[in-house]
């Protein structure tokens, strides 16, 4: 019948898993005994909506049935007629929207979901309510309340006694822990007979049960509930909450170091690189002023023409005899040519 309880839970809390939380259900699970009053949380994420919220209770092997319907801007919310009791009342507030049950009964027990209706209805994650029956089952859970906070990787030990008229092998004791990630709290240890050391008196039986848990990340964090399963009836202690210490990871100090020698690295080889160019820029500028120097001086020199006279001679006069003329060049200037 409980596992029957449980999966009939998950298939139900998957419903709107996949969509945006817009309702927040902060107590995964209350523990009242019969005759006590209760209220069930359910606080808007959106203070300025106005849609329709809508509560649904699931007993263990039913479906969800519709308890009350809240408009915002109605005066009164519209109950089902199986919930029109004055036990059940609405505390409709401008950030939240609860429900409160008077005189809880044995048959209040079951999951209570708080819905909001915009396009489909969207839930919050759950509340269980465990009520205790004191005419029928004398037992008690007792644990510690909010453990300071722990480092990670850090081994915790959480404590719980449990004080009834039954014998203590008669008893199955579960740990369950409840985290936002999830919608109803999960089975994560049970306790044998040989794993609890027990008192006995005349009238009570008392029985003290340790949990280790080593919290390695976020995900082991959250409320653990020391619980009692009994007659077909769970009956929770009060929880004890385990937060995360926050600190600075080894691994990311050593990526940040890592990071800041990675940038050292480059800078300084970057500075290499500009001062190897600029010293190649340098070296090669001189070797064109060398070069362009060279050209010009060779451009420069003198360059000389020669301008050749050519003069003719005469036959002497009263010779018989004829000679050949012969030109002999004089040169007459010398000039100079410069590049301009």
């Amino acid at each position: 019948m409980m596992m029957l309880m449980w999966i009939t839970l998950v298939l139900f809390s998957q419903t709107g898993s996949a969509q945006k939380n817009v309702l927040h259900q902060p107590n995964s699970v209350i523990t009242a005994a019969s005759g006590e009053n209760v209220t069930l949380q359910c606080i808007r994420t959106n203070k300025k909506s106005t849609d329709p919220i809508i509560w649904y209770k699931q007993a263990a092997g039913h479906e969800p049935c519709v308890i009350v319907t809240i408009q915002k801007l109605a005066p009164n919310p519209i109950f089902e007629d199986e919930f029109k009791s004055p036990r059940f009342n609405v505390e409709n507030l401008k950030e939240s929207c609860n429900l409160k049950i008077n005189n809880v009964e044995p048959s209040d027990e079951a999951m209570y979901y708080c819905g909001i209706k915009i396009f489909t209805i969207q839930f919050g994650k759950g509340t269980f309510l465990s009520v205790k029956d004191d005419r029928d089952v004398k037992v008690s859970v007792r644990q510690s309340g909010v453990l300071d906070s722990v480092p990670a990787g850090a081994s915790v030990t959480l404590q719980c006694s449990v004080l009834s008229e039954s014998r203590a092998a008669e008893l199955q004791v579960l740990w369950f822990r409840a985290a936002p990630p999830q919608s109803h709290p999960q089975i994560i240890y049970t306790h044998h007979n040989s794993s609890h050391q027990c008192e006995s008196d005349s009238s009570t039986h008392t029985c003290v049960y340790n949990f280790s848990k080593n919290i390695l990340s976020l995900n082991d964090t959250g409320s653990y509930y020391c619980a009692v399963l009994l007659c077909g009836k769970i009956i929770f202690g009060n929880g004890t909450l385990i937060k995360l210490k926050e600190s600075v990871d080894a691994v990311v100090i050593c990526l940040t170091v890592a990071l800041g020698v990675c940038a050292l690295v480059i800078s300084v080889q970057a500075l290499l690189i500009c001062n190897q160019r600029n010293h190649k820029q340098h070296t090669k500028g001189e070797t064109t002023v060398k070069r362009s120097n060279q050209t010009n001086s060779q451009d420069h020199e003198f360059e000389l023409n020669y301008a050749a006279l050519h003069f003719n001679k005469k036959k002497t006069k009263g010779g018989t005899r004829t000679r050949k003329q012969t030109q002999e060049p004089l040169y007459s200037d010398v000039r100079s040519l410069t590049a301009m």
